[in-house]
């Protein structure tokens, strides 16, 4: 885990994570290991952890997500890592989660519900695997693990059984877009400054 958790804080040096230490980064990606919806995989070049994908099984409609799956879990490292860095509270990707923010202390604190799907929604529902985060050290880009971590991606979730595996991605992130539709993924809808976009498999 410990690699793992290196491996993000290279790739993603600026993400709020990364910004809570290596041991809170840990805490976070260990929930893949230990919830039995979660998938948690990685890529070695000569002994090193190059890149790693992390994802979540939705096999039944109404469950959380990934975010509130993991705050849930991490909820008492986020705390005590705000109480020792309080200015990472005004960090850009909390500013934009205020109010996801907000339901997960009042759902851990035993004073929210979960939300409920529309019953046209569960209806509709098929099970899909969410591809969450693929991280590759900027030192091994251009090499194709990024390619290679999303087929096995792809692979484990047909092995499983579902249709359709779907992501979201940031807006102005055009690389990453460009990448995906390259790989038979499409844009379902946008939402805020993200995009979510779907494969059938």
């Amino acid at each position: 885990m410990h690699a793992i958790a290196g491996c993000h804080a290279r790739a993603f040096p600026d993400a709020l994570a990364v910004k809570h230490g290596l041991s809170f980064t840990k805490r976070m990606l260990e929930w893949y290991i230990v919830s039995e919806r979660g998938v948690l995989f990685h890529i070695e070049c000569d002994g090193e952890v190059v890149g790693y994908c992390g994802s979540i099984r939705v096999h039944s409609p109404g469950l959380p997500g990934a975010f509130t799956s993991i705050s849930q879990y991490a909820f008492r490292h986020f705390v005590l890592s705000y109480l020792r860095r309080p200015w990472l509270f005004f960090h850009r990707e909390n500013m934009k989660k205020l109010p996801a923010i907000w339901r997960n202390i009042k759902l851990r604190l035993g004073l929210g519900t979960k939300v409920s799907q529309p019953v046209a929604a569960r209806e509709s529902f098929s099970p899909n695997w969410g591809l969450v985060v693929i991280g590759v050290a900027p030192a091994f880009h251009g090499h194709g693990y990024g390619w290679k971590l999303l087929q096995e991606f792809e692979r484990r979730a047909a092995d499983d059984g579902v249709k359709r595996v779907v992501l979201s991605v940031k807006a102005d992130n055009t690389a990453a877009i460009a990448s995906y539709k390259r790989n038979g993924w499409n844009v379902q809808q946008a939402l805020g400054d993200s995009l979510n976009m779907y494969k059938s498999i």
